[in-house]
């Protein structure tokens, strides 16, 4: 399956960001449009004019299951758009569609916050959706929210998730779907060389919220009093980072969580 390369991807890019404003802005505008895509199956495979037929996991249920959540869900800000997180999201979409793959991790085991820490650093919060075989705006948008298989709807999380302040994406071809669409989305994000921005650290809000009375809920918060709730694993990485002209060492705490976003506690080595 080949993706025409006649598609101007960046236009792709920009129409992606609109229908997912619009999307957070006014969630109930998008049930007629799900209301089509439930005439368009012929069993569990969604035939679209101009897309290549997806056989789903789901079928119509799970455009029925987006029905109801959209009903209940309440507008939220929209969305600002960074050029910095598109290339990463560019980066990694030309990446999986060259080999053929279908995960967060890249080709050479490159993980989504490396992948933004290469043109930008981020605080409290990062995330990564990625849509495979569609080429119309609206339809990766709605395939993302009916997240299809998915028992968490994860990806559906992050479209509505209000933490997030920043998006970028970025489209290819793929070798095996056609093409590929990847969304990364940050809570916080500063240049290369500043300091942390600990006002928006995801860790400090949830302690002034609860007033430093912090419920251990997992495992991890056992030890790590900076430890989320819900966090999955842990990754610890010690570097060295230019910090307003000043070379400092720095212990990065990266924490996924079960929703799969990713979230980041930085602390400066005496």
């Amino acid at each position: 399956m080949k993706g025409n390369k006649e598609i101007n991807f960046k236009d792709l890019q920009n129409e992606l960001f609109v229908y997912q404003n619009k999307l957070r802005k006014d969630p109930q505008s998008f049930i007629p449009l799900l209301e089509v895509w439930l005439t368009k199956y012929k069993e569990n495979t969604l035939q679209l004019q101009n897309e290549n037929p997806l056989r789903t996991f789901e079928g119509p249920k799970g455009v029925e299951d987006a029905i109801e959540f959209l009903k209940k869900q309440k507008p939220i800000p929209e969305l600002i758009f960074n050029e910095q997180l598109s290339m990463a999201a560019t980066d990694h979409a030309i990446d999986i569609g060259q080999n053929g793959l279908t995960g967060h991790e890249g080709s050479r085991d490159s993980t989504l916050f490396e992948r933004i820490e290469k043109y930008i650093e981020w605080d409290g919060a990062c995330a990564e959706n990625l849509d495979f075989g569609f080429k119309n705006a609206q339809n990766i948008i709605l395939n993302l929210l009916i997240d299809d298989g998915c028992e968490d709807r994860n990806q559906r999380q992050n479209l509505f998730n209000p933490v997030y302040v920043y998006a970028g994406i970025g489209c290819s071809t793929h070798r095996d779907y056609g093409y590929c669409s990847v969304f990364v989305y940050a809570k916080g994000l500063r240049n290369i060389g500043d300091p942390p921005n600990v006002g928006i650290n995801y860790i400090q809000d949830y302690i002034k919220k609860t007033m430093g009375k912090k419920n251990i809920k997992n495992r991890f918060q056992e030890e790590d009093p900076d430890a989320p709730d819900d966090t999955e694993s842990v990754k610890i990485i010690k570097c060295h980072k230019n910090v307003l002209g000043h070379d400092k060492k720095i212990t990065k705490k990266i924490y996924m969580l079960k929703d799969r976003t990713q979230h980041i506690v930085e602390i400066e080595e005496n």
